[in-house]
């Protein structure tokens, strides 16, 4: 598909192509859709192709350098070889938007065919090295009709929007980085909290397992103690009872052994005259123990 170009530049080669080259250049990276040089096409399509691109596009721009004109004096002139002529009369005839440039010492001639005189009528624009800027700027903002690219000519708008989404996508990357940290620093203060929760409840238990550990065991000491102080009351007192039963049983069998010899061997009085006698052992039924304290001193 053939590009439909909005701006036509016609030039004469001769004292005009750098400057329509420089317009071009500009008009170009300024987002303007240009048709400019044609030489690449087949001679067959050239004119056919020319008349389209300007039949097309909205602006026709006309570089008006010194000597544009002079060959029209020519002894050999032909008007049907003439393109920069035909492209201004198809021009004319098309009613576009033509925007002449006049380049510095550029006069009109007294005379011009018919066909283009009209453009002598058309306000131009004065291009001069000095203030080709403010020109071209002059050119852009109040002659031409076409507008450029919607990429250039809203490119401060995409400069503003892809800034307020490149600033949207840092917030919201900021956001949610700061969103993860916050949550990772919720579920570190939980889990320390969690943590100190559990130490607490662990020295708690700790503390009670403690406190029942020394209740049990002062408990179970004083059982003890007071088992083994019952033991030792109990003991002593069978001890006491034993003692007791002991002395009495020995004190009965003092008492049995007293009576038992008073039995045996009753005491008999004697006179200073007399003197006891001897008993044989066949006498008495039983051999007394002792000897009696009288039969002592009556030995002696």
């Amino acid at each position: 598909m053939p590009t439909k170009f909005k701006i036509f530049i016609s030039y004469r080669r001769k004292g005009g192509y750098d400057t329509a080259k420089l317009i071009y250049e500009r008009l170009k990276m300024d987002g303007y859709s240009v048709s400019f040089d044609l030489d690449t096409l087949e001679n067959g399509n050239f004119g056919n192709e020319l008349e389209k691109r300007i039949k097309k596009c909205k602006d026709f721009i006309i570089i008006l350098n010194t000597g544009i004109f002079d060959c029209f004096t020519e002894p050999d002139y032909n008007s049907k070889d003439d393109w920069v002529r035909i492209e201004i009369g198809w021009a004319l005839m098309a009613n576009k938007n033509i925007v002449p440039l006049k380049m510095e010492d550029f006069a009109y001639p007294k005379r011009l065919p018919n066909d283009i005189k009209d453009i002598t009528k058309i306000n131009a624009i004065d291009l001069s090295p000095e203030h080709f800027e403010a020109a071209y700027e002059k050119l852009k903002s109040s002659f031409l009709i076409s507008k450029p690219h919607w990429k250039i000519r809203h490119k401060k708008q995409l400069f503003s929007f892809i800034f307020a989404l490149f600033f949207l996508a840092a917030a919201y990357l900021f956001f949610t980085i700061n969103q993860k940290e916050q949550e990772a620093r919720e579920a570190k203060l939980a889990a320390q909290r969690a943590d100190s929760i559990r130490i607490v409840r662990e020295m708690e238990l700790t503390r009670t397992a403690d406190s029942i550990n020394a209740a049990m065991e002062a408990e179970i000491a004083r059982t003890a103690d007071s088992i083994n102080d019952a033991m030792e009351l109990e003991i002593a007192r069978t001890a006491d009872s034993v003692k007791m039963y002991m002395q009495a049983k020995a004190a009965k069998a003092q008492s049995a052994q007293k009576n038992a010899v008073q039995t045996q061997s009753p005491p008999k009085k004697t006179t200073p005259q007399s003197v006891p006698k001897k008993t044989t052992p066949q006498s008495s039924p039983k051999s007394s123990p002792k000897k009696t304290t009288p039969q002592k001193s009556s030995k002696k």
